[in-house]
Order: C-alpha cells, then sequence, then structure tokens
C-alpha cells in the first residue's frame, strides 16, 4: 500500500511539474509574440500613409519573409513525420525483439503493429519533403 501511495504522489508531483513548466513557456514567449504582431501592424500602417519606391520595397521584404516563414514551417513538419516514424519504428523493433527474447513463439509479431505504424509515418514525411523540393 505504501508504494502505490509513493507512486501515486511521484506520478502526481511530475504531472504537476510538467504543466507548471508549460504555462511558464507560454506565459513567457507572449508576450515577444504579441510584440512582434504589434511593430508589424505599426509598419503596415506606416507604409499606407506614406506609400512610395521605399514602401514597395518594404512590403517585398515582407513578403519573402512571410515566404521564408512558411517553408520553415513546412520543413519543420516533414521533420516532425520522419522523427516520429523512426521513433515509432525503434519502439516497434524494441518491443519485437524483447518478446522474441522473453515470449512464446509468435508473440514478436505484435512489434510489427508499432513498427508498421512508424513505417507509415516515416513514408509520410519521405514524400512530403519529395513533393515539396519538386513543387
Amino acid at each position: 500500500m505504501a508504494v502505490s501511495a509513493a507512486m501515486f504522489l511521484f506520478l502526481a508531483a511530475g504531472a504537476v511539474a510538467l504543466f507548471a513548466f508549460l504555462s511558464i513557456a507560454v506565459w513567457v514567449t507572449t508576450p515577444s509574440n504579441e510584440r512582434q504582431a504589434r511593430d508589424r501592424s505599426a509598419l503596415l500602417k506606416t507604409l499606407a500613409e506614406q506609400p512610395g519606391e521605399n514602401a514597395a520595397r518594404v512590403l517585398e521584404m515582407l513578403r519573402e519573409e512571410g515566404e521564408r516563414r512558411l517553408e520553415k514551417e513546412e520543413r519543420d513538419e516533414r521533420k516532425g513525420w520522419i522523427a516520429g516514424g523512426i521513433i515509432v519504428m525503434a519502439v516497434g523493433a524494441g518491443l519485437g525483439g524483447m518478446l522474441a527474447v522473453l515470449g512464446e513463439r509468435g508473440q514478436w509479431s505484435i512489434g510489427l503493429i508499432p513498427f508498421l505504424v512508424g513505417c507509415a509515418l516515416f513514408g509520410i514525411g519521405w514524400f512530403k519533403n519529395r513533393e515539396a523540393s519538386r513543387g
């Protein structure tokens, strides 16, 4: 009984610490994002009030910055799919290996389920990468 109570308290403290960390991380980054949005809005307002050659250059620079940001987000998403697929494939291979050593005959095949899911995730990321580089 004492072991289960200690385990519950440990897991509860870990969960509280995790969510406290996440809330602080969001709390710290929010003012920065708000400041960037406010500065961008002020810049666009100034450009709208004073059109000219410099305004066109600044708008083109802002468009290029937006395109670079979208490309980076797409690249990060593809990397996430690939990394997730590799991790799940490793879990499936580890589970299959463990069951091959410890289990009875044929139980290792249970590890194929997460391994094949990982293969699917990896394939999605791989083909997204190829599709984006062609287009």
